[in-house]
């Protein structure tokens, strides 16, 4: 089958953590490890990756000098640095990020995010609703773009932030302004991230139900002629057979519900209940296996800890998973394993140069053409 003339590439990112602590291995939050820091950046750079998300939480090390690390000892991986707004004012973080990009020659995004814990954004000191923190997000962003391309002081007032002469000597890398990642599903979140995303990332889920949030997003995002692309996270976990797979994601299973009972829960817990409660409802009515082989089992035993959804099979089964994803409209791809290092060697040896081959000659964007 020939190539389709109008296939967009797809950009894989992974994570990188400050500490090797897994759903199956649990280290005190305090760890920190600066040597697997830079071994999982450089192992992410050899699979392959294209970029990596350094998050952001209200007990996490600063990933603004995590950020500054990873380019440092890397050479190609771009970033995606995780910001809450509201933390750092406007025009100092266009500097910050902007120096990033310049130090990384374009390497350079930012992940907006919201947060949808109002337990623990207020940890911080932010004590805006979460409705409230998605105008701040979108005043924020639109200042951050105006700072980068603007040749003058930046004059403004706003809901949430007022600027006298603001500048920003120091601009990005390639051109005015770096990538703007966003997420979120609440009202607020599709409305103001449909206007303002360069790429809007969304969790694990069926390809039905990612279909309908892009359809979704997409519509909110024609009001205003943009276009954004799609992101996705999703664990996967791969082995020579399917079977060999299955069995690798019985004994990770096992191994997660040991490390709970010796450590305690790795999932949320007793966060904003109401919520919570309602997703542990759902989760408990759902089958451990959805579509063709998408697995809840580690999200069902860690309360709902969706981060933790996988992909299991084959590199051809995993494959073949993804690019259903990606012909609904979904280009970006977070993707990590269980076990950092060895899995990151894996699916880049196995899996992301199938993915790119099956690009070449896919449907793109069924659920999102006009």
């Amino acid at each position: 089958m020939s190539p389709h003339p109008h296939n967009p590439p797809i950009e894989i990112v992974g994570l990188v953590y400050h500490a090797r602590s897994t759903e199956w291995r649990s280290l005190p939050p305090s760890t920190f490890d600066r040597p697997f820091i830079v071994e999982l950046a450089q192992a992410f750079e050899r699979a392959g990756y294209d970029r990596v998300l350094l998050g952001q939480t209200a007990t996490w090390p600063d990933n603004l000098a995590i950020a500054s690390t990873v380019a440092a000892v890397t050479t190609n991986l771009k970033l995606m640095i995780a910001q809450r707004p509201g933390f750092i004012a406007p025009a100092v973080a266009a500097r910050k990020l902007a120096t990033i990009d310049q130090l990384s020659r374009g390497r350079a995004g930012v992940h907006i995010i919201t947060a949808a814990s109002d337990i623990e954004t207020q940890c911080d000191g932010d004590f805006l609703t979460k409705d409230e923190r998605y105008v701040r997000s979108y005043e924020y962003v639109g200042l951050l773009r105006q700072l980068w391309a603007s040749d003058k002081p930046v004059h403004y007032t706003g809901q949430h932030f007022t600027l006298n002469g603001a500048a920003v000597d120091i601009k990005p890398y390639n051109g005015k302004s770096i990538p703007i990642f966003w997420g979120g599903g609440s009202p607020n979140a599709v409305k103001f991230g449909a206007e303002r995303a360069d790429v809007y990332a969304l969790g694990p889920g069926t390809v039905a139900d990612t279909a309908a949030q892009v359809a979704r997003i997409q519509a909110e995002a024609d009001l205003h002629g943009r276009k954004p692309r799609y992101s996705m996270s999703m664990r996967v976990l791969v082995a020579d057979t399917d079977d060999a797979a299955w069995a690798r994601a019985h004994q990770l299973l096992d191994d997660v519900i040991v490390n709970q009972e010796r450590n305690g829960p790795v999932g949320r817990v007793k966060e904003e209940e109401a919520r919570e409660g309602a997703v542990a409802r759902k989760l408990a009515a759902m089958d451990e296996r959805l579509d063709d082989c998408l697995w809840m089992g580690v999200t069902k035993v860690t309360q709902g800890r969706l981060q933790a959804t996988a992909l299991v099979g084959s590199p051809e089964t995993v494959a073949n998973a993804l690019m259903a994803y990606y012909e609904i409209g979904i280009t970006n791809f977070l993707i990590t394993g269980f076990d950092p290092l060895p899995d990151t060697a894996l699916i880049g040896k196995t899996l992301i140069p199938l993915l790119r081959e099956k690009v070449k000659s896919a449907t793109y964007g069924i659920g999102v053409r006009s």
